[in-house]
Parts: structure tokens; sequence; C-alpha cells
């Protein structure tokens, strides 16, 4: 197999080191093997890597995996190795046993693993001697070593592994338990590619399937991957905004969370890739959520602003907040009686049932140079079947080339609304 630039070089199968590992013989070192039981409720535990405290070695004793020190340990395995061997494929060992402090000379280093981990390192460890992997077809055990070579920074076997995994048949469960590594291991980029490949194709038709539970469960980086590599038509762009809202609330269940994820992440590549036809896109923090407050965001382009002179109009996505619903509208109409036209930004209210109270709405529109938002109009209002809050343009002020509220050729608006029930 073939190494990039910087990796160790692989070993060919023929000529290993299988028949010497675990000969004290042919050995220079011994690892004490300390095996515990993982605390999971303890800050810190699980499988994220701490590279900065494994470089602090402390003497001969190595905390290779996130595990807590006032841990019992279970069993202690004695095993015999090559500083030699280990170091030529790890960077790990070779700085251990090549740094000119005082454990490098020492003959004797102790490694404490999770009782979880045991296997992985094991298996490592003989890879480091012969140069291959024990036959598997469980990705698990294979995403396991993945992450004991991470850890002790085996590039050859993080390969090997990658390369494993792309051979074995991709199912939802592996390719989501490879999109769930933590953010700290270096997943070789060809597995990352196999995986978003596998769930591009395999949800192409995600708006129809009947496996929705299975795309509730993938990653924030497995959906963008079926977005990003599917085209929808102009049809199914409602559908496609209220599956990403789903998938958002199922996964975020706080609202904040809901908010920053759908606002800064899924949705504005909802907005880029399918729905370019759409000049009127709005984006929304939630759908159908049973909270008091929400913020709805809007984007309009200028040519469609334009094109609504002198009666046109055009009305935003259902937002469902509490027992209300909400629904944007812009329209250019003229007064009358005054004989001048204007831009209407107005939100529709629609009250389910028999539920009152009052709503507060704060307009909002990004600005140039600062970029920033600033309120344009907030009012208070008692709710009732139906109620229209409007924010007016004076259309020759509002098309002037000088507006300073078209950032980039787009009107970026949003309106925040608070719903309050009424008090006895």
């Amino acid at each position: 197999m073939s190494t990039g630039a910087g990796a160790e070089p692989e070993m060919d199968d023929g000529y290993g080191f299988d028949t010497v590992f675990n000969v004290e013989a042919f050995s220079d070192r011994t690892l004490q093997v300390e095996v515990v039981g993982r605390d999971d409720h303890a800050p810190g535990s699980g499988r994220k890597r701490r590279r900065e405290e494994d470089k602090e070695y402390d003497g001969e004793h190595i905390d290779s995996f996130c595990t807590v020190m006032s841990t019992p340990v279970l069993r202690v395995e004695t095993i015999y190795v090559s500083s030699a061997i280990l170091a030529a494929k790890s960077s790990f060992f070779r700085k251990l046993f090549s740094n000119g402090m005082k454990e490098s000379g020492q003959r004797e280093a102790t490694v404490r693993l999770a009782d979880s981990e045991e296997k992985a390192f094991m298996e490592l460890l003989r890879f480091m001697y012969m140069g291959k992997l024990t036959p598997t077809t469980e990705p698990t055990h294979l995403v396991d070593i993945l992450m004991a070579a991470d850890k002790f920074e085996a590039i050859s076997c993080m390969k090997l592994c990658g390369e494993r995994l792309i051979d074995l048949p991709m199912t939802p469960e592996s390719a989501v338990m490879c999109l769930n590594l933590p953010c700290s291991i270096s997943v070789p980029a060809v597995l990352t590619e196999a995986v978003m490949k596998f769930l591009a194709e395999r949800y192409k038709e995600f708006l129809s399937t009947e496996s929705q539970d299975e795309l509730m469960r993938i990653p924030g980086a497995g959906i963008e991957a079926i977005l990003r590599r599917n085209s929808f038509g102009f049809a199914s762009e409602v559908a496609v905004y209220d599956f990403v809202l789903r998938w958002t609330c199922y996964q975020c269940p706080n609202s904040e969370e809901i908010r920053k994820f759908s606002s800064n992440i899924l949705l504005p590549v909802v907005q880029q890739m399918h729905m370019l036809t759409n000049a009127f896109a709005m984006f929304t923090n939630a759908i159908a959520v049973d909270h008091p407050s929400g913020i709805i965001n809007f984007t309009i382009n200028r040519e469609k602003c334009f094109s609504l002179f002198p009666s046109g109009s055009m009305n935003s996505l259902p937002f469902h907040c509490g027992d209300h619903v909400f629904y944007l509208s812009a329209c250019c109409a003229m007064k009358e009686q005054l004989q001048y036209f204007y831009l209407g930004i107005q939100v529709l209210t629609y009250t389910k049932g028999a539920a009152r109270g009052a709503i507060d709405y704060k307009f909002e529109a990004k600005r140039t140079p600062s970029l920033e938002f600033v309120t344009m109009f907030s009012r208070t209002i008692n709710s009732d079947s139906r109620v229209a809050v409007r924010c007016k343009f004076l259309w020759s002020q509002f098309i002037a080339d000088n507006n300073p509220f078209f950032v980039e050729d787009k009107l970026h608006l949003r309106v925040h609304v608070t719903t309050k029930p009424l008090q006895p």
C-alpha cells in the first residue's frame, strides 16, 4: 500500500516481525498495561482524544487514553516490546523512547487503558509488528482500532483502517459511526468522502423515503452532504425546508440550539443549493414549536423587489409559535389619497383555537456599512383571529441606488415575535 508524504512506510506482509512480538529475548522494553474501568460520568470521559495531556509524560507513566486516575485498576498485562519497532510505526512511542528525558532510558513504561479499549490497543501493537490487521467484517472493531491508531499517532495504521472500512459494505449504521467520531480524530479523507457519497446516494429520494427514523439519526455532516449532493426542484423547496427543521428539532431539542444550528449551518445550505429559484427565501429557527418567542429571518433580492411594482406581492412559508401562525408578506401598493407607491412588509398572524393574548413585534433590517441589524419598527398588539402588522418603505426611496438596506443586492430582514397570554 502506498503511503503519503510524512507517513511511516508499510511493512511488507512477508517481512513482518510477528514471530518476535511479546517475546522477551527480542525485546528491550516492557509495557505494563493497566486496564481500568471507564467512569462515563467523569468530566472528559468518553472517546475524545486529549493529545495535550499525552504529550506531557509523567515519568515513565503514560495515561494515553481519557481515563480517570482514581478509577480502580481491573488487571495489569505485561507485554514485551521492541522500542525500535514501535518507534518506527508510532510518533507517540518514538517521542517517548527517544526524547532524552529520564524515562527514555528506563526499561519499563506503563500504559493505562479503559477496558473497552484494550482489544483495539493490542491489535495496534500487532500491526506495528506484522504490518497487517486481523481480518474482520465488523466496522465497530475497525473504528476502535482507528481511534487507537490516532491516539498513538500511527499514521499507516489509520490509513489501513480507513481502507478496510471503505472495502466493507457500507451501512447507515457504519456511516453514522464514522461521522460521529470525535472532531479530534484525524479521519482519512478518502473514508469521509466514501461515507458522504454513500449517504447522498442512499437518500437521493429522501423526501419520499420511508426511512425517516434513519435520517433523523444521521449527524449534521451527513445531512449537509445529502442536501449538497442532490438537486430538488422548485416544488420540493417547502418539503426540504420542513425536513431540515424537523431534523434540527430532533437533534437539538433546546430552542437556542435549534436557532443557532438551523440559522447558521443547514438552512443557508438549503438556500444556496435548493432555493435559488425562489427569490423570497424565508428561514426561521423552528417550526411548530411550543415557545413564546422566535426570530423570523427572510431575504428578498433586489430584482425581485423591483418586479413587485406596481401591485405585486409574495408570501413566505408559515411560522408556528405556540398557538399562533405567522406569515410574512411583501407587497407594492399605492396610497391613493397622496398618489405615491410604497413597499409594505407585513406579518399576518392567525390565532389557533381560542388562545388570546398580546404579541410583541420588532422589525429589523441589515444595513451598510456596519452590516448590523437595526430596528426599523416595533409594536405590541392584542392578538385576534387575524391581525396584520405592517412596516412601510416609500417606493422612491426604497429603489434608490444609495439605499443602505441593500447588502450585496439583497434586503435582509428579520422579525422578532413574542407571544404573551392574557393576564387573568
